[in-house]
């Protein structure tokens, strides 16, 4: 600042001095004049240069604040920009967690998921959600939405969606040909359906895992990252909802399954039966049921003890299950060595097939125990609704009738009215 007041004064004396040169009469009379005018300019210059000195450091540190504040207004204004697409999201977000509070079914929760994320998500091609088997360490396919029918061969999770799992971690994907962490040709969603980008999240609380929502499309580049952390406060909030659902049918099953065999206990199934039989009348349907008991059960406890006794309980109740589903009806721990089966919703000779086939396994059936070939049979009596009886009292005591029938004749073996 200083060198340019001595600048600007030495061109005011050079521009005089031209004057006085080529006016020489009367450049004297802007001489004098000049060079007390330069003599002022050079005093300001001088005194513009101590200050500027003294306060250099002030004036640099407030153009530093400058700056930072000019920055500071700059993210301000973006943010502000966002606050209303911020605020619609918060908004979205306490919506879908009043509507999943409401829920204590399962099935129902994950329902509710794959219908919110197919409003978010209106580009999306698949929508997917993978359930965690814990015991056999897998991934199992849940629930899918298709937009274009695609073809979904693979029921379980890939490679994507183990990575999620095992790592806890959501994962966004632009192209995942360009991906160098995995080989995309060895993705069936590659592979079947030309997917390029994928957002997943983990269903998870804590350490404990319940399954993978993945989301995915044919176009690169369609998601971004506000999509990953939209998908993963979404699954948050589901896992949550879904680990209060479990525990609630937890509770439910301790007050009607047995806990050695995980079967249902006779008040369950009393309360079944009825209402089995009143659906069969409304339809006209046959209903069968089956008294099923474990031959020289006290025999097996006495040669071998108690702990091969429970292991032969479970291994039956295994059978059972196997050959009863939710679809077909129910299995029952009646009490003791003693099972009963309500078989509904299938013909009179489908429900013997399901007594043989039941007894056929069984015959089969040899544990190991302590080096020892432990093996078993069991005694069935088979009866009908409506052509044995016309209550389920009746229809409980006519199959026990022919369960002792089947133990008189020798056991391991059926018996069943009109044989």
């Amino acid at each position: 600042m200083y060198k340019s007041g001595i600048l600007t004064t030495l061109l005011f004396l050079i521009l005089t001095c031209l004057l006085f040169i080529f006016l020489p009469g009367g450049g004297i009379i802007f001489l004098v004049p000049a060079l007390a005018v330069a003599g002022v300019f050079l005093l300001i210059g001088k005194i513009k240069s101590l200050i500027f000195s003294k306060y250099q450091g002030d004036f640099d540190l407030w153009e530093e604040k400058i700056n930072l504040l000019n920055e500071s207004i700059a993210e301000k204004g973006k943010l502000l920009e966002t606050l209303p697409a911020k605020e619609e999201r918060v908004s979205f977000l306490f919506e879908i967690s009043q509507n999943l509070i409401e829920l204590i079914d399962f099935e129902k929760i994950i329902d509710l998921l794959i219908d919110t994320l197919e409003k978010i998500f209106p580009t999306a091609d698949n929508i997917l959600f993978f359930n965690f088997d814990k015991e056999g360490d897998k991934l199992i396919l849940n629930r899918c939405l298709r937009r274009k029918n695609d073809t979904i061969s693979s029921k379980k999770g890939n490679a994507l969606d183990k990575w999620v799992l095992h790592q806890n971690r959501s994962l966004l994907i632009d192209d995942i040909t360009k991906d160098f962490r995995f080989d995309y040709s060895k993705l069936p969603a590659y592979q079947e359906r030309k997917v390029h980008s994928f957002i997943l999240s983990p269903l998870s609380v804590g350490h404990k895992s319940l399954g993978v929502l993945r989301i995915e499309a044919k176009s690169p580049g369609l998601f971004s990252l506000d999509d990953s952390r939209l998908l993963r406060n979404i699954s948050d909030l589901g896992a949550v909802v879904l680990e209060r659902a479990l525990l609630f049918q937890r509770a439910q099953d301790l007050a009607i399954k047995d806990s050695l065999t995980g079967l249902f206990v006779r008040s369950y199934f009393s309360q079944y039966l009825s209402r089995s039989l009143k659906d069969a009348a409304a339809k006209r349907q046959a209903v069968g049921l089956i008294m099923l008991d474990i031959d020289d059960f006290k025999k097996i406890n006495d040669s071998y003890g108690h702990v091969v006794g429970d292991l032969v309980l479970m291994n039956l109740a295994g059978i059972l299950k196997e050959n009863i589903n939710e679809q077909t009806g129910i299995v029952c721990r009646f009490g003791g060595e003693e099972f009963a089966l309500v078989v509904t919703k299938s013909s009179r000779i489908e429900i013997i097939a399901c007594a043989e086939n039941i007894l056929s396994a069984v015959r089969k059936t040899v544990l190991a125990f302590r080096r020892k070939k432990v093996s078993f049979t069991v005694s069935q009596g088979l009866a009908f609704y409506p052509d044995d009886c016309d209550s389920a009292s009746v229809l409980i005591e006519q199959a026990d009738v022919l369960l002792y029938k089947a133990k008189r004749e020798g056991k391991n073996k059926l018996c069943y009215s009109g044989q």
